[in-house]
């Protein structure tokens, strides 16, 4: 590999200089056919890496080939975690083969993770969870060139700020592995490596665990491991502690109770009638109850562990998903099962709803086409109104109702 001074030697003059005047007289940096005015915002952005004093070498390297991609915005507005019923989401990621996998793995990389749940006291089995749901251990990491995709969606604009800070960021990372010469690949959605690091996670909870001068998230074990158990530990991960368990809530519960954050004792909770508490778990002093599938689904007891999985991936579906595979990875035998649901509203029906709930009074936002807490909200409102269970759930009875209703108003 080139060193540092070498690049900075090749590009940093007459090639930064030159690929600028490339950009901007010729076009030949990037493929922007696709989007209007994208080859000139990429130009500002070039401008913008380099007054916040990222390497020249690091900015043109991260750059010189960026392409718009409209796929991924396509990609952008299917994500899994939120527009796949729980069940199907589950099924396809948890199966009797997948734990199978995940316990061979466990197996094959018995020592570092050892050395791992010693050091940073996150369980080996939340980790090697972690692995699979993210890149089916290491399987699949993705083969979508990381700056094109961070570029796409920067310019795109539903969240152009965060995608722009992690295209900056991607830039700080090639500078600081000086990979001048090996493009990073990833998701879709800017994520790499074994664990799916964004580059902002990457520069702050990285791991050098085989001290080898540098962070390689892509082929060293104790540094995947290590990182990934360094980014739970410090998003507050309490040891010893549960995640989530399934629970029994008694008839005539107050469905709106049920919603991420809103938290009480446990002892609060079984005195309500919900049972199915384990004994370990009954003094603990913080627990919200979810309904993944709505009020005639799974009940789920979840934990401050719970939120900081959610840290991680802001998605019900995966938190869950986190928490019942590593359950899975500890058991002896297969247990679980996944009550079927009807599909998951799509992303052009979820933005339906949300206009009918504004429509109706029941302010939602913006509509967005993601279930968020704000939607939620504004279900439960809609629920309360028509004396329905109020658990928010955004699924196909209430985008009926709503939806059938703003039609015969019209």
């Amino acid at each position: 590999m080139k060193s540092m001074k070498q690049h900075n030697g090749k590009w940093q003059g007459a090639v930064s200089g030159l690929l600028m005047s490339c950009l901007l007289m010729a076009g030949e940096w990037s493929r922007a056919d696709d989007a209007d005015g994208f080859q000139a915002w990429l130009v500002g952005v070039h401008q913008e890496a380099i007054d916040l004093q990222i390497a020249p070498a690091a900015v043109d390297a991260t750059l010189s080939q960026v392409t718009y991609l409209p796929r991924v915005i396509e990609l952008d507005r299917k994500q899994p975690e939120f527009v796949t019923s729980f069940s199907a989401y589950v099924n396809r990621r948890i199966n009797p083969r997948v734990v199978g996998k995940g316990k061979q793995m466990m197996q094959d990389y018995q020592g570092v993770l050892y050395v791992v749940e010693e050091l940073y006291q996150v369980p080996r089995e939340v980790l090697v969870a972690f692995w699979g749901l993210e890149t089916n251990f290491g399987g699949f990491m993705g083969d979508i060139p990381l700056a094109s995709a961070l570029a796409t969606l920067s310019y795109e604009g539903r969240r152009a700020e965060f995608f722009k800070r992690e295209l900056f960021n991607l830039m700080r990372v090639v500078q600081r592995e000086q990979r001048y010469d090996e493009p990073v690949v990833g998701s879709w959605a800017g994520a790499t490596g074994h664990m799916q690091f964004m580059p902002t996670t990457l520069l702050k909870y990285g791991v050098d665990a085989d001290a080898d001068g540098k962070i390689d998230i892509w082929a060293s074990y104790p540094d995947i491991f290590s990182s990934a158990a360094n980014y739970l530990a410090q998003a507050g991960w309490q040891p010893g502690k549960p995640v989530s368990f399934q629970v029994a809530l008694p008839p005539g519960f107050d469905y709106s109770q049920a919603q991420w954050q809103l938290n009480k004792p446990v002892s609060e909770w079984v005195k309500a009638g919900v049972a199915g508490v384990p004994d370990t778990a009954l003094n603990l002093p913080q627990a919200a109850i979810l309904l993944p599938q709505g009020y005639d689904g799974p009940a789920y007891m979840v934990f401050p562990n719970f939120d900081v999985i959610m840290q991680w991936n802001r998605s019900v579906n995966y938190a869950l998903a986190v928490s019942l595979l590593s359950q899975q990875l500890r058991q002896d035998t297969y247990t679980l099962w996944m009550p079927p649901e009807p599909p998951a509203l799509s992303y052009q029906q979820m933005w339906s709803l949300q206009e009918a709930l504004n429509a109706k009074g029941f302010d939602c936002g913006t509509p967005d086409g993601f279930p968020g807490a704000k939607t939620q909200a504004a279900i439960r409102r809609y629920q309360a109104s028509k004396g329905l269970p109020q658990d928010g759930y955004a699924g196909a009875d209430i985008y009926s109702r709503l939806t059938a209703q703003v039609q015969s108003a019209q």
